[in-house]
């Protein structure tokens, strides 16, 4: 057994149950400790996403861009309470909506005043800095928003746990038992067809648990809670080749060495990321996860 697989699996064992310990019995102030966790996400994050346009010779402002992408989490979080506050009475998901745009023109405006030196260089600057706010801060804002803006606590964030940490655990194991098709995507050789197929498998029976788990969440069928976790299943994928597209691009093998046995941060978190507005909007707009009130 190699220290990764070793490594994998106390994270399995260990880290779930404590995650879904503190889902279950420490939801107060609507999940405000997984809302601490995700600020340091994101924090963590766009430092690295910053290295990893710093390793191509691109350099941004990592304490405004972090500031940024911690104040769009900021709004999610609050929205549910200052949204009765305007007249038209925002939805916290139009709050959300408020903070990206606003967050993105914020991001790019300090380079209206850039020196002429600066002229040569300014493209991809911007590029890069409204790349790291929408990846970890917009993203990041739609995590917050799973764990606090749903009418429901606890639903959501079981069911997004389970499809996201099911889709990796079962296309890892897959993968490792039974993959032989590899290199089928340059960004990542070492992905197997049969490990895809695995994360999908994860992904919709994390659905169909769900349905089972949660009869308060207002699927309406199996159908709508197999529909969530078919889309979560392939922004899940997505996001995971995604980041090992940018870690291509910069040449490094992680995005870190903080977490062992993952990487840095953006290794750790990029499905999530990437799974987190698939999985609100469709369930917003499905209605699902309705207030039990």
């Amino acid at each position: 057994m190699t220290k990764n697989t070793v490594q994998r699996l106390m994270v399995f064992f260990l880290g779930i149950p404590a995650f879904v310990a503190a889902v279950v019995f420490a939801s107060f102030g609507r999940n405000a400790l997984l809302f601490a966790v995700i600020l340091v996400v994101q924090a963590l994050g766009a430092r690295e996403a910053i290295s990893l346009f710093a390793a191509k010779g691109v350099f941004v402002s990592r304490p405004y861009l972090t500031a940024l992408s911690i104040g769009a989490s900021l709004v999610a979080y609050a929205s549910p309470a200052f949204s009765a506050l305007f007249p038209a009475a925002p939805s916290p998901l139009e709050c959300l909506l408020a903070a990206a745009a606003i967050g993105s023109l914020a991001s790019i405006a300090p380079f209206a005043f850039a020196k002429a030196d600066e002229f040569p260089f300014l493209l991809a600057r911007i590029s890069a800095s409204l790349f790291v706010f929408f990846y970890c801060g917009v993203l990041g804002a739609f995590l917050v928003f799973i764990t606090s803006c749903f009418g429901q606590s606890v639903a959501p964030v079981l069911t997004f746990a389970l499809m996201t940490f099911g889709n990796d655990s079962l296309a890892w194991l897959v993968g490792v038992s039974l993959g032989r098709k590899r290199g089928i995507v340059a960004v990542s050789p070492g992905k197997s067809l049969a490990g895809f197929v695995g994360g999908f498998a994860g992904s919709i029976a994390a659905g169909a648990l769900s349905f089972a788990l949660f009869p308060e969440a207002g699927y309406g069928s199996i159908l709508g809670a197999l529909a969530l976790g078919l889309a979560t299943a392939c922004t899940t994928i997505l996001g995971d080749l995604v980041e090992s597209a940018l870690k291509r691009s910069a040449s490094v093998k992680d995005s870190s060495a903080l977490v062992p046995g993952r990487g840095g941060i953006l290794d750790s978190f990029d499905s999530l990321l990437f799974s987190a507005p698939a999985f609100v909007i469709i369930a917003a707009f499905m209605g699902f996860f309705p207030s039990l009130g």
